[in-house]
């Protein structure tokens, strides 16, 4: 099995992997994709009350299915509030991701899903939580600039009504609008009739806001 190491250089985190018969026969496997062979880069986003495990595996070996909640593909944990972790992984064209989730020293069901992803693409993975119930999403990262404006698309967790300056629309849970842009910080957005405080942020910068009934509940970097 892998064993990973966070070692932090100057402000620079460094992921120090130590070799062994796992990590030997991953290589084998990635040096058989062939032509299809390649590598995407994702955000890895904790948008729930709990400290999360990530795993992330290719789906199946041969024809053999893949246990993604096994310890050999654990890729990082995150804690409730945490900004994000990137990571990149090894993908084949003809196969699909795993991707699976489980909170730690507390019980809640786990979630596990399987997705398809695009040659060179960037993904965000969010966990958010519906309840006690974890949900996981993944989608393309995007970006997109306005000059003294913020670009946020807004991702529901529950119905909502969505308002930036005079436009204002509805989005159902688990729903990623498009990016709208705002230059007032204090009253630019609200969420339910609630006004969202986007005054930490960076003008000509993008991101993603989770959001719920209560408003505002994380606000990420997109990229």
């Amino acid at each position: 099995m892998n064993t990973l190491k966070l070692i932090t250089l100057s402000g620079v985190l460094v992921l120090l992997v130590a070799c062994d018969s796992d990590e030997v026969a991953e290589k084998l496997e990635t040096a058989n994709f062939g032509s299809d062979f390649y590598k995407n880069d994702y955000q890895l986003l904790n948008a729930t009350d709990y400290e999360l495990d990530y795993h992330i595996a290719n789906v199946k070996l041969n024809g053999d299915e893949r246990d993604v909640a096994d310890q050999e593909y654990y890729i990082a944990t995150l804690v409730t509030g945490s900004q994000s972790q990137n990571i990149e992984h090894e993908s084949n064209a003809l196969r699909e991701l795993s991707v699976y989730v489980v909170a730690r020293n507390v019980y809640v069901p786990d979630i596990q899903n399987k997705v398809e992803v695009s040659k060179d693409k960037n993904y965000n993975l969010l966990a958010w939580q519906q309840g006690e119930q974890l949900k996981l999403n993944m989608f393309k990262q995007k970006r997109d600039y306005k000059a003294n404006a913020l670009a946020i698309r807004v991702f529901a967790t529950q119905t909502i009504d969505v308002k930036f300056n005079n436009k204002q629309f509805i989005l159902d849970a688990g729903e990623l609008s498009a990016f709208n842009f705002t230059e007032h910080c204090v009253d630019g957005l609200t969420v339910e009739g609630q006004k969202v405080d986007l005054c930490d942020l960076s003008f000509g910068r993008s991101y993603l806001l989770v959001a719920g009934k209560s408003g505002k509940q994380f606000i990420f970097n997109e990229g």
